[in-house]
């Protein structure tokens, strides 16, 4: 990422809470965590035993990052390599202002399904919200002005994603406040806000998103999707 670039990502950042990075990341940086990753979920799909470690969230179908250690990756180092990208720490600097780290226990690995081949019960595609949201408790109404968690995302996809496998799709814009869970409907949402604010990016293997806490998002299928879709979120903190 040269200077150019880096100050692009800062500006998109700044303006719509969003910043793509196309062929951010080295592909060998997500090679190990691809195949750990479909050795992981393989085995929860077959109803394997699980290490005790592995804690499998079926609404999301995610397992946290450090479950990877299990299936393939040796170390801490490999899980957090894609995050030693060029230019990825100075651009983590500049959109927390101040130092940060990435909290692994808050880092997910997730595989999304085509619709067609989604599991019968239990499993959802996430719904639209927003991540400054993590550890907030909601009011039962709305009104009240609710204070946001600090933190940032890097997502990665591990495989081609938007076009024919589930992606992300977007509200461009940061948001001034977290919206009660109330507000959070696909329908009421797009009454809120245009049709040219919503977005869903068609990605491959190399690419990435960095988007601020107050950005709403949601898991993006369409019915003619046939393929799955694993990713890789990173949360990043300030210190």
């Amino acid at each position: 990422m040269n200077g150019a670039d880096s100050c692009n990502l800062i500006s998109s950042l700044q303006e719509q809470g969003i910043a793509l990075l196309r062929g951010g990341f080295a592909i060998d940086s997500l090679t190990g965590l691809k195949e750990a990753a479909v050795r992981c979920f393989e085995a929860v799909e077959a109803g394997r035993a699980l290490p005790e470690q592995v804690q499998f969230n079926r609404l999301s179908h995610s397992v946290p990052l450090i479950a990877l250690m299990e299936f393939g990756c040796n170390d801490m180092q490999e899980l957090l390599t894609p995050l030693s990208a060029p230019g990825l720490e100075s651009l983590f600097s500049e959109a927390m202002g101040r130092e940060w780290t990435c909290k692994v226990e808050q880092s997910w690995v997730r595989k999304k399904f085509a619709p067609v081949r989604a599991p019968a019960s239990e499993y959802h595609p996430q719904g639209w919200h927003q991540d400054g949201a993590l550890g907030v408790q909601f009011p039962a109404e709305t009104g009240k002005v609710i204070a946001m968690t600090e933190l940032l995302t890097c997502w990665i996809p591990l495989s081609r994603c938007g076009y024919d496998s589930p992606g992300l799709e977007f509200v461009r814009g940061r948001q001034a406040a977290l919206l009660h869970f109330t507000e959070l409907d696909d329908s009421a949402l797009r009454q809120r806000f245009s049709a040219g604010e919503f977005w869903a990016p068609e990605l491959e293997l190399g690419d990435g998103l960095v988007f601020l806490n107050s950005v709403l998002h949601r898991t993006y299928t369409r019915p003619e999707m046939r393929h799955d879709r694993l990713s890789v979120e990173y949360r990043i903190f300030p210190l």
